[in-house]
């Protein structure tokens, strides 16, 4: 509002009202200032004034300097405390004695809110394990004094902190990504394809002519094939044998070669025994490793009676030895024996007119072969 136009009775409420605290703070200073500016100012100022305005700024001049003085109100005057109407009335009338204009309004300051002050939470200390003590116990009246925690000096602001990320994978990386490997492959360890499976055997030789004397021995030789006649070399080949009426029983065992040939020794042969070559479940044909006997003989002649003696090697105790003689171009028996337990027999026969060949024979069986051997027989003598 004009202040030509203010209104007298507030500025009297305004002025008539009691001083507050701020008004009052630095009163003594400005009431000496007050006196200091009163002793040396001038008589008096004449301002030419309307009718209606000397008779307002009269009355409120009045108004301001007596309730000034009566309050106190210069020294609010001089420190611009007093309400924004009476300090512009007040300075109307005793600017010449330096009260200020009012101060534009400056809305009040915010108080500034202090932080709580937060207390730290005492750390729980587990007690300690007792432990034997010779030490002499606490009497009754001892109190232990209560550990006191002080809290911190200084309040301690609660900051709002963004702690980092724990997951690793939400961190983004700067760096760029690895390059590809430069490195050669390295080449798959070539396997050793699995040995042919022996699909046949077969025995190669046995012996001189499938023969041996009689406790002599024999390499018996073979080869192990697959299906498609390619050798299967590693084979594992038993040498398995028979004689008379006996089973099959196993000999000896050696493995193929790279060829797929194999080769075993029968070890010492009494009689002619039948062979065979087995893999893996895969047996070759049979073989029969004959044993071929020796036959030696003598004769003697006494009158008209010839004895032919007969030995052998490999003939078995009961074996039939026969005495032959050529007769009209044909071998004629002329007469027969056993051997006896040392492969040893005696033949007698007619002495014959003149000396002649005989033909001892010694029979073959399943144990060893036909053998023969000659004896020349002297003719017989006359008594005389």
């Amino acid at each position: 509002m004009p202040y030509d136009e203010m209104d007298e009775q507030e500025i009297e409420r305004a002025l008539s009202a009691p001083g507050t605290v701020a008004e009052l703070a630095d009163e003594e200073t400005y009431l000496a200032m007050f006196r200091a500016a009163q002793a040396g100012a001038a008589p008096g100022v004449v301002v030419p004034m309307t009718g209606r305005t000397a008779r307002r700024v009269g009355t409120t001049a009045i108004l301001a300097a007596s309730v000034a003085l009566a309050t106190t109100g210069v020294a609010a005057a001089y420190s611009s405390n007093l309400p924004e109407p009476v300090q512009r009335a007040v300075h109307s009338v005793l600017a010449p004695l330096g009260v200020p204009k009012p101060k534009p309004d400056v809305p009040p300051a915010e108080p500034e809110v202090q932080p709580t002050p937060v207390a730290p939470s005492p750390t729980p200390v587990p007690p300690p394990h007792p432990r034997p003590s010779h030490s002499q116990a606490p009497r009754p009246s001892e109190k232990p004094s209560p550990t006191a925690i002080e809290p911190s000096a200084s309040p301690t602001d609660e900051a709002t902190t963004e702690s980092p990320s724990a997951d690793p994978s939400a961190t983004e990386s700067g760096s760029p990504s690895a390059s590809p490997s430069t490195s050669p492959t390295a080449e798959p360890t070539p396997t050793t394809p699995p040995a042919p499976v022996p699909a046949s055997v077969a025995i190669s030789s046995a012996g001189a002519g499938q023969q041996v004397a009689p406790g002599g021995t024999a390499i018996v030789t073979g080869t192990v094939s697959a299906a498609d006649g390619t050798p299967v070399p590693g084979a594992r080949v038993a040498l398995e044998a028979r004689s008379g009426s006996q089973g099959w029983t196993q000999v000896a065992t050696a493995r193929s070669g790279s060829d797929g040939s194999v080769a075993m020794s029968t070890g010492p042969v009494q009689r002619s025994t039948e062979l065979r070559l087995a893999a893996q479940g895969v047996r070759s044909p049979s073989l029969t490793l004959v044993v071929q006997p020796s036959v030696s003989a003598s004769a003697a002649t006494s009158a008209d009676t010839a004895t032919v003696t007969v030995s052998t090697t490999g003939g078995q105790s009961g074996d039939q030895v026969v005495l032959l003689t050529r007769r009209g171009g044909q071998l004629v028996q002329e007469g027969t024996a056993r051997l006896d337990g040392s492969g040893r027999a005696r033949i007698s026969v007619a002495a014959p007119l003149a000396d002649r060949t005989y033909v001892v024979r010694l029979v073959g069986t399943q144990d060893h072969a036909e053998a023969s051997t000659q004896v020349r027989v002297m003719a017989a003598t006359s008594a005389g």
